[in-house]
C-alpha cells in the first residue's frame, strides 16, 4: 500500500504542489476584495484545488500504462482501489488543515476573527470528500478517456447535494441541541458534515471496489 500511495504521489506531486500555491494566492485574492459570504468559497477552493490533482492519477495511470502494469505486481485490486481512495482522503485532509491556517492567518494579519471557521472548512470538505465519492466509480466504469467531464460533473453534484443537504443537517442540528449529548452546540454542524461524507465515502468505496474487481483490461 505505502508503495502505491507514492507512486500516487508522484505521478501528480509537481501539480499537486502548483495547485497547493495557487489556492492561497487565490484565496489571499478572495479574502482582500470580498466579504464574510465568500468565505465557504474559500473553503472549498482551497480544498478542492488541492484535491483536483490526486483526481487526475487515474488518468495519468491510463496514460503512461501503469494501470495496467500495476496488476502485475504482488498487489490485489482491491490494493489499487484502496490506494487511491485512501490517498484522494488524505489530499482532502491535508487540504482541511491548509484551510484552516489561511482562515487563521488572515485572521491574525487583518486582527479581525472569522467567526465559525469550524462549519466554514466542514462544509468545504464535505463537498469536496463527496466529489471524490462520485467520480471514482463513474471514472473505473467510463475510463480515464472522460476523466475531465467527470471530475467537473462530480464537484458540481457535490456541491448542489451540499446545497441540498442543509435543511437536513438543520434538522438533525435541533435535534442535537435538544438532546442530552455532552456536545458543544458549535460542533453539530461540522460533526454531521464530516459524518456524512465519510458515510458516502465509504459508501462508494465498496461501489468502486466492485466495479473495478469486474473491469477488464
Amino acid at each position: 500500500m505505502r508503495g502505491l500511495l507514492l507512486t500516487n504521489y508522484y505521478l501528480i506531486h509537481r501539480s499537486f504542489l502548483t495547485c497547493t500555491a495557487l489556492a492561497i494566492v487565490i484565496s489571499a485574492v478572495i479574502f482582500y476584495f470580498a466579504d464574510p459570504s465568500f468565505y465557504r468559497i474559500i473553503a472549498m477552493l482551497i480544498i478542492l484545488l488541492m484535491a483536483m490533482p490526486a483526481l487526475g492519477v487515474i488518468k495519468l495511470e491510463s496514460k503512461t500504462g501503469y494501470d495496467k502494469y500495476v496488476l502485475t505486481l504482488p498487489v490485489s485490486r482491491k490494493n489499487v482501489v484502496q490506494s487511491h481512495y485512501v490517498f484522494y482522503f488524505l489530499i482532502v485532509v491535508s487540504g482541511t488543515i491548509l484551510s484552516y491556517g489561511v482562515f487563521s492567518m488572515y485572521s491574525l494579519i487583518s486582527k479581525s476573527s472569522v467567526e465559525d471557521i469550524v462549519n466554514i472548512v466542514s462544509f468545504g470538505t464535505f463537498i469536496v470528500l463527496f466529489a471524490g465519492a462520485l467520480a471514482y466509480p463513474l471514472l473505473y466504469v467510463f475510463g480515464a478517456e472522460k476523466s475531465d467531464g467527470i471530475v467537473l460533473g462530480g464537484g458540481m453534484g457535490s456541491l448542489f447535494v451540499a446545497i441540498a443537504l442543509q435543511g437536513a443537517v438543520g434538522y438533525f442540528v435541533e435535534i442535537l441541541a435538544a438532546s442530552s449529548l455532552p456536545i458543544a452546540s458549535s460542533l453539530h454542524v461540522p460533526i454531521l458534515y464530516t459524518l456524512l461524507g465519510m458515510v458516502m465515502y465509504i459508501a462508494s468505496y465498496f461501489i468502486a471496489l466492485s466495479i473495478y474487481r469486474k473491469r477488464e483490461f
